[in-house]
């Protein structure tokens, strides 16, 4: 149910009254999923700007292709879908571009000492989340895109299937594969799930604030947020995972489900 203003209505009424022409309520409905969007956004394209301008582009495609939709699934999944079909088909990004060329920008790092100013625990954190959320560059579009919903969000095999027009069988296959990518790319890198690795943060941290990419005046990943996505996030018990690989899924979960005023604005301009 969504609470419209005028009382709560379901999805369904406020899909139809949308289509009837009620602007009210097709910006209540995408409100409702657009930060959903943006968070798996900033998890594909790493970089915030992209993943705003993605987010908008997706708004626009669902705004502009309301008429198309038929009541043949929920209006959530059909929504879903336009933005997963977005993110695998639209133009590489700045990020996707770079680790593209320079794999181990985010992860090869030198251990050279580069001063002693101070680091703060929220540069230390921008860079945990900036570098675990780099991770996932080493997977392919589909595969990255499957393991954020499948994995981090936790949309089970069926509703996962669905959103990207395959079989359960055939999506539990491809998110092990990423799953598996993955981990064997983490392995001897990152000391946040791997103990026998030592956790270089606070050394990449002072480099990334020298190069200008990481501003505790201008935080990127550690801000704008009440909740991690763990919060939001029911975790279910799968299938038996390496210990590292259940490590990496927590590392993934404990980061900030964020929340941009901007999204608004960006909604309101298009709506007018």
């Amino acid at each position: 149910m969504i609470d419209n203003g005028y009382g709560s209505v379901s999805e369904t009424e406020m899909v139809r009254a949308a289509l009837d022409g009620d602007k009210k309520c097709l910006e209540e409905l995408i409100k409702t999923h657009q930060d959903f969007i943006y968070n798996i956004a900033l998890r594909f394209f790493l970089n915030p700007d992209d993943a705003l301008d993605a987010t908008q582009e997706v708004l626009i495609k669902v705004i502009t292709s309301l008429t198309a939709y038929r009541g043949e699934s929920r209006f959530r999944t059909w929504l879903y879908r336009i933005a997963i079909n977005h993110f695998l088909n639209t133009p590489k990004r700045k990020y996707e571009l770079l680790l593209e060329t320079k794999p181990g920008h985010f992860s090869g790092f030198s251990e050279n000492n580069h001063g002693e100013e101070p680091i703060t625990e929220a540069q230390v954190e921008e860079v945990r989340l900036l570098c675990s959320t780099a991770m996932l560059m080493c997977l392919n579009r589909e595969q990255r895109l499957i393991y954020i919903i499948g994995e981090i969000f936790g949309a089970d095999h069926n509703i996962g299937a669905e959103l990207f027009g395959i079989s359960p069988a055939n999506y539990r296959v491809k998110l092990h594969r990423a799953k598996s990518d993955l981990l064997h790319f983490v392995k001897g890198k990152c000391g946040l799930i791997d103990p026998e690795n030592p956790c270089r943060c606070p050394k990449k941290a002072r480099l990334l604030m020298e190069m200008g990419i990481v501003d505790e005046r201008n935080l990127r990943f550690n801000t704008a947020f009440t909740q991690k996505v763990k919060d939001l996030v029911a975790d279910r018990k799968n299938d038996v995972s390496d210990k590292i690989q259940l490590e990496m899924k927590e590392l993934f979960k404990d980061s900030p489900y964020q929340v941009k005023n901007e999204i608004d604005r960006l909604l309101s301009s298009i709506m007018k």
